[in-house]
């Protein structure tokens, strides 16, 4: 087999010598590869690069929007892709490998045992993501998880009081339909659509339009922290679609997989059921 790997040693939790690691594991399982470093601002080139040559497989070793790109640059018919944890969250691994596992574990089990997979993913327009989307005032929590993650407390608390993350305001509506066809409407400070696993056909959407601050606080430092669905005050909903729009008609503030953007208002989510191809390191 043809194996590629890509590195980010950039992400949140890969180690210096990740290479000297995997090369070691590689040979014990006589997997020879060809290894490239995403060590600048662009990764795309690189990437490109890879997939030019062709491989029968990839592994990626990065986190979640390291793996989103990768995906998106190899495409619905490309060649899987073994994603090994090595961001901060890595919600993306865990979506794919039936929960939390450590990168040594992913890829043995994943070249010995694993499976392939349909990679669904959300559409927002004419952009994809693979994990999540996050639209309103909780996009900004990238800046300050990175901060604390590196140590720095000071930096991620000016970084917070610098930013309208905890601004109590209401500045979208949202439009959706549930699985069972029945249509959900509201009003959100913050919001945020998963993509959820292959065996599930529709979004995860929760979102907050907190009664008073306490509420919003809370699910503020559960992004920091964990997962902000499980803080008080938000409501979850499965849907097949949602429309979201700024009740000013300005232009949404979102992250699609961590990566800031601009959308229109009234943009539509809606999710395919295969966007590329992955290997589970799930044992059936």
């Amino acid at each position: 087999m043809s194996l590629a790997v890509l590195i980010n040693p950039r992400s949140g939790s890969v180690p210096a010598d990740a290479e000297e690691k995997l090369r070691t594991l590689l040979d014990e399982l006589s997997e020879p590869c060809e290894i490239t470093w995403l060590d600048k601002e662009d990764i795309c080139t690189p990437i490109d690069a890879c997939f030019a040559t062709a491989p029968d497989a990839v592994i990626v070793w990065g986190g979640d929007g390291t793996v989103a790109c990768a995906l998106e640059r190899a495409g619905e018919d490309g060649p899987p892709i073994l994603p090994l944890p090595g961001g901060t969250m890595n919600l993306f691994h865990k979506q794919i490998h039936g929960g939390p596992c450590d990168w040594d574990e992913c890829l043995r089990r994943g070249l010995t045992e694993g499976r392939l997979i349909d990679v669904p993913a959300g559409c927002a327009g004419d952009r994809r993501f693979y994990v999540a989307a996050m639209a309103g005032n909780l996009t900004d929590l990238a800046g300050p998880r990175e901060a604390l993650r590196e140590g720095h407390v000071l930096e991620a608390i000016e970084r917070l009081s610098g930013s309208d993350m905890l601004d109590m305001s209401t500045g979208m509506s949202f439009t959706a339909a549930d699985s069972d066809g029945r249509p959900q409407d509201g009003y959100a400070t913050a919001a945020a659509i998963f993509v959820g696993p292959q065996d599930q056909s529709d979004f995860e959407f929760a979102y907050i339009n907190p009664d008073n601050s306490i509420e919003l606080v809370a699910a503020g430092v559960g992004a920091l922290f964990s997962d902000w669905r499980q803080a008080t005050g938000v409501t979850t909903l499965h849907v097949n679609d949602v429309r979201l729009s700024h009740q000013r008609g300005y232009e949404l503030r979102v992250t699609l997989d961590g990566e800031p953007v601009r959308l229109k208002s009234g943009t539509r989510f809606h999710r395919i059921a295969k966007a590329g191809r992955a290997i589970s390191a799930q044992c059936e």
